[in-house]
């Protein structure tokens, strides 16, 4: 009965890691899309997107916490403002570059963190998330960075070509660390309204919302940066 009760969970945890990793997937048609539209009808996806967040965020199905959920929106629209900045301003290729560094870190995250396990991160905030996810989501999306950068070395240009100056460095794992606490900006969010998804569009990742946390804040961090330097 143990034997089969142990099965059952390692093949329910294969399956949510390649529902999860194939949920990742959907999103490089929306890469591609970065370099195909015009940056008003770029504009308009994006409030379309933010209009769809709003949605989940004042969903029948969350009662009272007005305020908070406010306060929530509030952020969706400055990620939003600021996503869009950052096409504007570092190109498609910097956006591009952006959607694949909070992507890279949360699949980093979740890979470490279902493999090795280990002390959790903020076990108040969210139970399942570990140091060692924390660490390998930092791992897993410098490693892409550079990557990345090796095969379009002008990606960002910010202070000068890419890898070529510390700054550029710096700016990467502000975004990747803005990801991660994105991630569990969001989840303080879930908990606090007494939810587990904003929504199911997305199998294995449940609403826009849930799959745009760390994004927001990532778009976030690098329109700040843009500004002040």
């Amino acid at each position: 009965m143990v034997s089969e009760t142990v099965k059952y969970e390692d093949c329910g945890r294969r399956k949510e890691f390649f529902v999860r990793l194939l949920s990742s997937f959907m999103f490089i048609p929306f890469i591609f899309m970065l370099f195909h539209v015009s940056g008003r009808v770029f504009t308009i996806l994006c409030w379309i997107t933010f209009a769809i967040m709003a949605c989940e965020i004042f969903s029948p199905k969350i009662k009272g916490k007005l305020p908070l959920r406010g306060l929530a929106l509030v952020v969706c629209f400055v990620g939003i403002c600021s996503f869009v900045y950052c096409r504007e301003f570092f190109g498609a290729l910097g956006c591009g570059l952006l959607i694949c560094m909070a992507s890279f870190t949360d699949i980093g995250g979740y890979l470490f963190g279902k493999l090795i396990g280990g002390p959790k991160l903020c076990p108040k905030i969210s139970p399942h998330k570990t140091w060692a996810g924390f660490w390998g989501g930092i791992i897993v999306a410098n490693v892409a960075f550079f990557f990345l950068s090796w095969m379009f070395p002008d990606t960002l240009r910010y202070g000068g070509r890419l890898c070529q100056d510390l700054t550029n460095f710096w700016v990467v794992q502000a975004m990747i660390l803005a990801s991660i606490f994105g991630d569990l900006l969001e989840s303080s969010f879930k908990r606090k309204i007494s939810v587990k998804d904003m929504g199911d569009i997305f199998p294995g990742h449940g609403g826009i919302l849930d799959r745009l946390d760390s994004l927001l804040l990532a778009s976030t961090v690098l329109a700040l940066l843009g500004l002040l330097f």
